[in-house]
């Protein structure tokens, strides 16, 4: 990029992302949200619905928090979702690869007692798993995953301007993942769906060991991944635009303008389709998970609070999530202790 391009760029991002914060000191509860500073957008949230089933915020979206609006956008057939990745095919479905129980043992294998989930386990896990369905080799996994960190903005990136060094970082990271995947399968997922079922999935094995109690059987395990991924919506902003002229819920809307739904937790929740479609994945990345989790571990807890993205909206996703772990007693040091303890009380002859 020359340097007048990048100035202007940089130029562009932080005008951009100063006139949210100006509306939101004009007191813009959807402005608020999408400055991303925070911890409880409960308040915000409360205060987009009060404002109306549909309203024009000064960033000039149309916002809805109200269900029933939301769904009468969804299945407007004016009106379509906003790309993660411009230009690219739409989000598919990931297949599930073999070895994800194998994979996780590796990973655990390589961390010590107390370790972040996020960097050390999420984000390897979801990038081993994908790379292993887009059959990149061996020698490109460190690439593969490098840049699908590089990328991980993409989705926020929606609806909030992220920093100058954030977007070229993405950029470059787009570039790499485009290079990588050019000799994939023909059946392989493309950068678009990569690069959400990459973010999306470490957010909720992440979130899904954080909601865990161990010790941990194989039947909570599976409960705990399936309440983790329909509690917490993966986007908590649905970005849509208005394909032709339309009016909704009494609001003209024009071509070309953008809509926002703030969607709520909960089983049948509005949820994008680029988080939808390839959910099969993302809750067998998080079963797999705590299945390892709960075979090693007697107790895992925070050490710490968990570290949000900067600017991350819509994904409201973590960057750290230190975690310290008791190692499970195996069967053969339980039985040696049970031996210790019988000769201890003359009980072992």
């Amino acid at each position: 990029m020359e340097p007048g391009e990048l100035a202007r760029l940089g130029e562009r991002l932080q005008r951009e992302h100063g006139t949210l914060w100006l509306h939101r000191l004009k007191g813009d509860p959807y402005a608020a949200l999408l400055c991303d500073i925070d911890e409880d957008p409960g308040p915000l949230r409360e205060r987009v619905r009060a404002a109306g089933p549909l309203w024009r915020s000064g960033t000039g979206a149309w916002v809805t928090a109200d269900p029933a609006t939301a769904a009468a956008l969804l299945a407007h057939p004016g009106i379509g979702h906003v790309p993660a990745l411009p230009g690219e095919a739409a989000v598919t479905d990931v297949r599930v690869p073999d070895g994800l129980g194998s994979l996780c043992a590796r990973l655990l294998d390589a961390v010590g007692p107390e370790f972040d989930l996020v960097t050390a386990v999420a984000e390897p896990l979801a990038a081993g798993a994908l790379a292993e369905v887009c059959a990149i080799p061996e020698t490109d996994r460190d690439r593969f995953a490098e840049a699908l960190v590089a990328c991980a903005p993409a989705q926020d990136a929606m609806v909030c301007p992220q920093r100058l060094a954030t977007t070229r970082r993405l950029r470059t990271g787009l570039d790499e993942l485009r290079s990588l995947l050019d000799g994939a399968p023909p059946d392989a997922p493309g950068p678009a769906t990569v690069v959400v079922a990459a973010r999306t999935g470490a957010d909720l094995i992440v979130r899904t060991v954080l909601r865990a109690r161990f010790p941990l059987s194989a039947r909570e395990a599976v409960r705990t991944a399936m309440a983790a991924l329909s509690d917490e919506p993966p986007g908590w902003v649905v970005p849509l635009v208005a394909r032709t002229a339309l009016e909704v819920a009494g609001a003209r809307i024009a071509a070309g303008e953008r809509l926002a739904i703030l969607p709520e937790g909960g089983p049948g929740a509005v949820t994008a389709p680029a988080h939808r479609v390839p959910a099969p994945f993302h809750r067998a990345l998080a079963e797999a998970v705590l299945a390892a989790l709960a075979d090693r571990y007697a107790r895992l807890h925070p050490v710490a609070p968990v570290v949000r993205r900067a600017r991350a909206p819509l994904t409201r996703g973590p960057a750290r999530a230190l975690v310290r772990t008791t190692t499970a007693p195996t069967a053969l040091t339980t039985a040696a202790t049970a031996a210790a303890l019988g000769a201890g009380t003359g009980e072992a002859r």
